[in-house]
């Protein structure tokens, strides 16, 4: 936040982002019309704005065109701003909106940068354990250029033969077509059947995500264009790029919502590698959680945990060797309230040694009847867990 202070301190830097506000995509020599200020004091401005993460540029052959960043502005407000007065940052709120520029240039250009590694970015783009729970949206395709893709919203599944995987080099550049507006998407989200039909007459919009590492960050760039002129669809989704990369970055930084259900940080002198063996191999589970556990626990598995009265299921939907695993609970006898509700164990290091645990139970709420009984529950297990010393497959 220093860095977004610092650069909106100065007058000419906020007159640059009102310029990009008012039409986003200019080139340096656009930028420096009408300004009675030297091109390479316009340029230093903007190099300032960029590391601060309120610009971000694409090029295009030799051309380089500067883009308004909301990200930054949009987490600004709701960090701080919002907790003492919303009602007069509505200057800055116009600011979170980069306006659609011509048809021949990207549309919308949004960079955050999160503190992860590329292929747990990679994953939180493509696989459903993660865009369920930033997008309430999760896509089925195997992701090779040219494939299909069926979208899943809100119980509507989206198909067309226009969406498509357009290119996919893991865990670099991903980019595919936007989905089709049927009349079962509008209906799950309230959309009317004549503005249904007239987005859905729209040229089909394209979305692609640059990954670039920069030390312990990871760069996303998130480009949405091919835009018609004027178009109703731009307007509608513009607002919603800077809050969706806001909650990937608290999902892959912090573990998610603390609304999102039961939640716990647990700390161990065990190092990451052995609580992540605890989490997949069999003889890792039965030592913390209980031992009579069978089953796969792969991606794509299955695993068994046989408790009094029954024995509750977990579908593995994830594992990162460096220090992620997550499940889905697809069956329980013993605890009914847990089907459907997904287990993240985020293994991170910690400094000066062993590692710390984030772990989240998403669904798993208050207002649910086991929630008393299964909490305390957990924190016995977990300290089982991170008490665990090395085992072997």
């Amino acid at each position: 936040m220093d860095d977004v202070f610092k650069a909106l301190a100065d007058p000419q830097r906020r007159l640059l982002l009102d310029r990009l506000n008012a039409r986003s995509g200019q080139t340096l020599r656009e930028l420096c019309t009408g300004l009675d200020t030297t091109r390479q004091a316009v340029s230093k401005h903007l190099a300032v704005l960029q590391a601060a993460n309120l610009v971000t540029t694409v090029r295009r052959g030799r051309e380089k065109w500067h883009y308004l960043n909301p990200a930054p502005i949009t987490e600004l407000a709701d960090r701080w701003i919002s907790r003492y007065d919303r009602a007069r940052a509505h200057a800055l709120a116009d600011l979170k909106n980069a306006l659609e520029d011509t048809v021949t240039r990207p549309n919308f250009v949004h960079t955050s940068y999160i503190r992860t590694t590329p292929e747990r970015l990679w994953a939180a783009l493509t696989e459903p354990a993660f865009t369920r729970r930033y997008w309430q949206t999760h896509f089925e395709t195997d992701w090779v250029p040219g494939s299909p893709m069926v979208w899943h919203e809100r119980g509507t599944a989206i198909t067309d033969t226009e969406q498509v995987v357009l290119e996919s080099d893991p865990p670099r550049r991903l980019s595919y077509t936007w989905h089709t507006f049927t009349p079962e998407w509008a209906a799950a989200v309230g959309v009317d059947e004549d503005l249904r039909a007239g987005i859905a007459a729209e040229r089909r919009s394209r979305v692609s995500f640059d990954l670039e590492p920069e030390g312990p960050l990871v760069k996303l760039t998130v480009v949405h264009d091919d835009f018609d002129e004027g178009s109703t669809v731009a307007e509608m989704i513009k607002g919603g790029w800077p809050r969706l990369l806001g909650d990937i970055k608290t999902l892959l930084e912090a573990g998610g919502s603390d609304e999102e259900g039961f939640g716990l940080q647990v700390t161990s002198a065990a190092p990451v590698e052995d609580v992540v063996a605890a989490l997949t191999t069999l003889d890792g589970l039965a030592g913390w959680w209980t031992p009579d556990v069978t089953g796969s626990p792969v991606p794509g598995g299955e695993l068994t945990f046989r408790f009094e009265p029954g024995a509750t299921v977990m579908r593995v939907e994830h594992v990162d060797p460096a220090g992620l695993v997550v499940w889905t609970c697809t069956a329980s006898a013993s605890f009914a309230d847990w089907v459907g509700t997904s287990l993240w164990f985020d293994v991170r290091p910690r400094p000066g040694g062993g590692s710390v645990l984030v772990f989240r139970h998403v669904g798993l709420t208050a207002e649910l009847p086991c929630f008393a009984t299964c909490s305390p529950r957990w924190e016995h297990h977990l300290a089982n867990l991170m008490m665990t010393e090395r085992v072997t497959a």
